[in-house]
């Protein structure tokens, strides 16, 4: 391979001034805000139930006051939500590989807009259980595709903040409602998860496609389109940025038809079943830190500590505002430290904050000493502000940063049902916990995230800033890669390269075929060769942009 450093050096300041651009521009950031819509959506359905469990109407309506497995009832109410998470994830893992992410969204906020109309509707426990468990198949979309390298974690942090502001919201509704007089006040906070799910319905006939998936179906021209749209800038009237990125997916999607995409495929490939490890334990340690259990539980805790139930409500709300204001901070940083660092400090500072609860706790639960139980709401929002700013977004981009192109559908997915099933866990767990153990239930989210940032500091690959097709280099897959960014990087581009092509290149409808004769991938190294960048982008012939 030519060794394009050399060969260029004549070049070295257009390059450093095309790495300073950030080729955002107002189109990307409305379509980001949209699709970041599905995760306030999602955290809107989910966290719904902290303050309905808290409204004396529902208690009462669904006799959870009487009914002697009312602990039982009260843990499915919140964990089958996840577990519908579970069949969710990799249903939308498959759907939307075979059908686009549209589809997949449009499926997913369909069945958030259904089972809020018939959780609204639900007359017993059974059957607001059954629909929570279809309300957990809305998983949201992550935004690591659209986004350039240079602040993909800025951008994908905002799924974060939209999850935020799904809970922060549901959190305010149920305080406003807890005000409003009849025995159905409860249902109006549920009714009011279609909102989301309805807007985004509207909208999303709008919304671009993911190029890589156009690109993978042989949409060419559709793919570059949205390509120039999302990327062009005034500071690159040539876009030379878009370019390159197209060029760099289009010939990645050629080569990843051909690799091995199933779930059986990713264990047996060493480098992809170390992504898949890496992801399971990442998730795990995640929700093992406890802050799901704290949200939907926030009445039991807080009641414990001796609130009635307009302060369980405006603690329930402050809380989640918290989450919402660090998770805007963390977007001011988090593409300035290493990923592992910054996951691995946010697992210490929460185990140490979930330390100095327990301790609290121990103490003062059952008494009346107001500083101590001062202190425990104290510590508890100090919990929510580190969680928020080093791991509700960085843990999310981590992820999609680590899986190649080929298969990163499937890390998603299998990153959102090892969320469900911890959640799933923890939360079915939590109130006979709480009253069985107390303080001690919190031993075990210290525990875990003591464990999950000694492994992620000492072990996990940092992906900072790096492009997603080149991180596969990292995990010993080099020649999963066909063209580096740097390569491009280091390559003029002429005015004049697409003008014609964009009009002359017609679109394709079919998929991109496989080459003859040649097998799946079975592992990381395959024999079809990668494809240097040109040593000058006037080189390439008039459409072998497309097809060169």
């Amino acid at each position: 391979m030519a060794d394009l450093t050399t060969v260029q050096t004549t070049q070295t300041n257009p390059s450093v001034r095309f790495n300073r651009q950030q080729h955002i521009n107002l189109y990307s950031l409305l379509v980001i805000g949209f699709i970041t819509l599905s995760s306030a959506a999602y955290g809107y359905a989910g966290s719904v139930i902290a303050t309905t469990l808290t409204q004396p109407s529902f208690t009462k309506h669904m006799k959870l006051d009487e009914l002697p497995n009312a602990e039982a009832l009260i843990g499915a109410m919140n964990a089958l939500y996840y577990a519908g998470g579970v069949f969710g994830s990799f249903f939308a893992g498959w759907s939307s590989n075979k059908y686009g992410r549209k589809f997949s969204a449009a499926l997913g906020n369909f069945l958030v807009l259904l089972s809020g109309a018939l959780l609204t509707a639900s007359v017993n426990p059974g059957m607001f259980i059954a629909f929570r468990f279809l309300s957990g198949f809305g998983v949201p979309l992550w935004v690591a595709e659209l986004a350039p390298p240079s602040i993909r974690g800025i951008l994908t942090d905002v799924h974060a903040v939209g999850m935020m502001v799904g809970y922060t919201l549901a959190c305010y509704v149920g305080l406003g409602f807890y005000f409003v007089r009849g025995t159905n006040q409860w249902r109006g906070p549920i009714a009011l998860q279609m909102a989301f799910p309805t807007i985004i319905l509207c909208g999303l006939y709008w919304m671009p496609e993911s190029p890589r998936f156009l690109l993978s179906k042989g949409r060419t021209d559709h793919a570059w389109k949205i390509i120039h749209r999302m990327h062009s800038n005034v500071n690159d009237p040539t876009d030379e940025f878009a370019k390159r990125e197209f060029y760099q997916m289009r010939k990645q999607i050629e080569l990843d038809v051909t690799f091995e995409t199933s779930y059986l495929g990713i264990f047996k490939q060493p480098s992809l079943r170390k992504r898949a490890l890496m992801t399971i334990f990442l998730e795990f340690c995640l929700m093992s830190s406890g802050v799901l259990v704290i949200l939907n539980y926030g009445s039991i805790i807080w009641r414990s500590l001796g609130f009635d139930t307009v302060q369980i409500l405006n603690f329930q709300g402050g809380f989640q505002l918290t989450g919402f204001v660090f998770n805007v901070v963390a977007m001011l940083f988090v593409d300035k430290i290493k990923r592992p660092t910054l996951i691995a400090t946010g697992f210490i500072a929460c185990a140490a904050c979930m330390s100095i609860e327990a301790a609290l706790q121990r103490y003062y639960i059952g008494t009346t000493d107001r500083n101590g139980l001062i202190a425990c709401a104290f510590i508890i929002f100090l919990f929510q502000a580190t969680f928020s700013m080093f791991l509700d977004g960085p843990t999310y981009f981590y992820i999609a940063e680590i899986w190649p192109s080929h298969v990163r559908s499937q890390g998603f997915a299998l990153a959102m049902a090892i969320l469900s099933v911890t959640n799933l866990m923890w939360l079915q767990a939590a109130p006979h916990a709480f009253t069985a153990i107390a303080w001690k239930f919190y031993l075990f989210f210290i525990c875990i995230p003591i464990l999950g940032a000694v492994v992620v500091f000492f072990t996990f690959k940092d992906t900072l800033h790096k492009p997603l097709e080149e991180i596969a280099a990292m995990f010993g897959d080099e020649d999963t890669v066909v063209v580096y960014q740097r390569e491009l990087q280091l390559a003029s581009v002429p005015l004049d390269l697409l003008d014609d092509a964009m009009t002359e290149k017609g679109e394709t409808g079919g998929e991109i075929e496989e080459v003859e004769n040649v097998p799946k991938a079975e592992h990381s190294k395959t024999d079809a060769p990668r494809t240097e960048a040109p040593k000058s982008w006037a080189e390439l012939s008039h459409n072998q942009l497309y097809t060169g």
